[in-house]
């Protein structure tokens, strides 16, 4: 096992207490919601967005909450803080709007459905795809033993999962690579979670 990932980013959740997610305005006020909350860290961040309570999101309202979102964290200049996203709770009804908004603008986001299965949501092509869920499997690891573990080259896992990390799609911190399940693993033990 990889030594333990330093820098562990701050864990806030954003619930959505609304239990019908539908029309743009009402995105529009769950993301700006989320937004503040972002903007309250200082250093690198997770936010786990909690659809627990979500019984229903239409498609407009994924774009503005989730793809919206990302797509504007990821706009901002690269000298800040890295600011990273995950959808826990997801049920099968929120991920095909989610994804679908997601594939509109070329994103993709990690997320644990309602039966903590992980999956990655949008568009991530298939070699990125099968690193992700390798990493995922493993927690953390370096490019060349994760490499190893795929029987792949060690050189094109390091890009791979540096495309990884500036997608927002797992952590990275020198030669180690966690996935956001890592940190959302020790908030589920009880520890680094904020609430809003």
């Amino acid at each position: 096992m990889e030594s333990s990932l330093p820098l562990c980013p701050d864990v806030a959740v954003a619930s959505l207490y609304q239990e019908y997610l539908v029309t743009r305005h009402t995105g529009r006020a769950v993301r700006l919601s989320i937004e503040r909350l972002v903007e309250e860290r200082s250093g690198p961040s997770l936010t786990v967005i909690d659809f627990r309570e979500v019984a229903v999101i239409d498609f407009s309202c994924a774009d503005e909450v989730v793809a919206r979102l990302l797509h504007d964290t990821l706009s901002r200049p690269a000298h800040g803080a890295r600011h990273y996203f995950l959808l826990d709770g997801m049920e099968e009804g929120h991920i095909d709007p989610v994804s679908s908004a997601l594939e509109r603008r070329g994103l993709a986001v990690a997320a644990r459905t309602v039966e903590r299965r992980r999956i990655l949501l949008g568009r991530v092509e298939g070699e990125a795809r099968t690193v992700w869920e390798a990493l995922s499997r493993a927690g953390q690891s370096g490019a060349a033993a994760l490499a190893e573990r795929l029987n792949g080259d060690p050189a094109a896992c390091a890009r791979c999962l540096s495309r990884l990390d500036d997608r927002r799609l797992v952590r990275g911190v020198g030669d180690v690579y966690a996935s956001l399940f890592t940190f959302l693993a020790q908030d589920d033990t009880g520890s680094g979670r904020d609430s809003e």
